[in-house]
């Protein structure tokens, strides 16, 4: 059962108690101890914080952040809940508000990615770069044009930060897959800059009300100045997220737009401003036609093109190369040989794509179970003849091809009893 915060102030401490689903009432109360007390130190005492959503906390660790770039120190007290005080050091949410005390995430699983901080275009290629290769391997039966409609957006929404937002701090970003009834990536990006409707307002000053700028943001064309963009980022990222069943929040100045496949669009004022911009972008891939027609600009198509051939090294064959040492840190677990698994099917399954050419070099050895997982299930799914067609393992080990032969026989045996493919 939720049990909504409650959020109050003793001095300069920030007390939250209940689930920290809202952001809005926690930023009023820092801006209230900072910018109407002059405290310089924030305490955010989070001991008996019950739980945290990736929405709420991606926004306050971007404010946090700019606060902290302006000469104010906050101190956090983790959540008495262990499983809690985890989430936040493995989100990375607990190095953003306090780094003093938190080291920087180290998590590496394979269906989400911690807050990730973004300034400059190298960093933001850096962590789309890593964002897509979480999401070809954690999404099975990926089209290949889905990968790419997923890619574009993550990289409109991403890139908008740096170009228009005049964040002090860039962006933040965050990731998390879910695959259990529906085939779902929801990606969060948050900064602290003037926030949509200052922006639109620099180049259109007839906009109203907060809930007119965001209205308008979705509309195709619509930008703050066309020498810097063509206005098409929002507004095709909207139709990805709409039209594949998923959904999409904007949280900016006094208004929140919010699409759910089961209620539609709404439009609504905020009683307590956001400085800053938050979009929560929701792609469902349980149906690949869905996607198909999303990008349409001026009545026209548009197919975005990937990083596929970038990132794994397409020949002229169409050819995909793979380090496998470069994929994964660990080769002793069927955990860590699923997503190999799940990449190996989606890239041999792209009409585009010629052979998945996998390289062992460096790689002496690995457990039965992660062969059985990375390889063995994939030959089962494909069937032998196409998976010799379609995938290549290279420099293997005479150690290493013994594990991998030995885990495909016996998985041939077994069928397709426990096979999750």
């Amino acid at each position: 059962m939720t049990r909504v915060a409650s959020i109050d102030r003793i001095e300069n401490r920030v007390v939250v108690t209940g689930d920290l689903i809202d952001f809005h009432r926690f930023l009023a109360i820092i801006h209230n101890i900072v910018d109407q007390l002059g405290y310089s130190d924030v305490v955010l005492d989070l001991t008996k914080c019950t739980s945290a959503f990736q929405n709420a906390m991606l926004s306050v660790c971007a404010q946090i952040l700019a606060y902290r770039h302006a000469g104010v120190s906050f101190e956090l007290i983790s959540p008495s809940e262990k499983r809690l005080a985890n989430l936040f050091r493995n989100t990375n949410w607990g190095y953003f508000l306090d780094p003093r005390k938190f080291d920087p995430s180290g998590f590496r699983g394979y269906s989400q990615i911690p807050a990730t901080q973004y300034r400059s275009p190298e960093e933001q290629k850096t962590s789309v770069d890593k964002i897509v290769g979480v999401m070809l391997g954690a999404i099975p039966g990926l089209k290949r044009s889905d990968f790419a409609a997923f890619e574009w957006a993550v990289n409109e929404i991403t890139d908008n930060v740096l170009v228009h937002s005049e964040s002090p701090i860039g962006g933040l970003v965050q990731v998390s897959t879910f695959v259990k009834g529906a085939k779902q990536i929801q990606f969060v990006v948050a900064d602290a800059g003037i926030g949509i409707p200052k922006s639109l307002r620099t180049t259109r000053p007839s906009i109203g009300s907060d809930t007119e700028a965001l209205d308008l943001a979705i509309r195709e064309g619509v930008t703050r100045d066309v020498t810097v963009g063509q206005g098409n980022g929002l507004y095709g990222s909207y139709q990805i997220c709409t039209k594949s069943g998923g959904g999409i929040l904007l949280d900016s100045g006094y208004a929140r737009l919010r699409y759910h496949p089961s209620s539609g669009l709404s439009i609504a004022s905020q009683g307590v401003p956001y400085t800053g911009t938050l979009v929560v972008a929701t792609i469902d891939f349980s149906d690949p036609k869905l996607l198909e027609d999303a990008l349409a600009f001026k009545g026209v198509k548009y197919t975005p093109v990937d990083s596929i051939d970038a990132r794994y090294s397409l020949d002229e064959r169409g050819d995909v190369h793979l380090s496998l040492r470069d994929e994964v840190m660990s080769f002793g677990s069927r955990v860590s040989g699923k997503p190999i698994q799940v990449k190996v099917l989606n890239l041999a399954r792209m009409k585009d794509v010629g052979v998945v050419c996998i390289d062992f070099a460096g790689v002496p050895l690995l457990s039965s179970s992660f062969a059985d997982e990375a390889f063995a299930k994939p030959f089962l799914a494909l069937g032998p003849v196409e998976f010799m067609q379609k995938v290549r393992l290279l420099n293997m080990s005479d150690a290493v091809e013994a594990l991998v032969n030995r885990a495909i026989a016996q998985r041939m045996q077994v069928g397709r009893s426990d096979a999750d493919v």
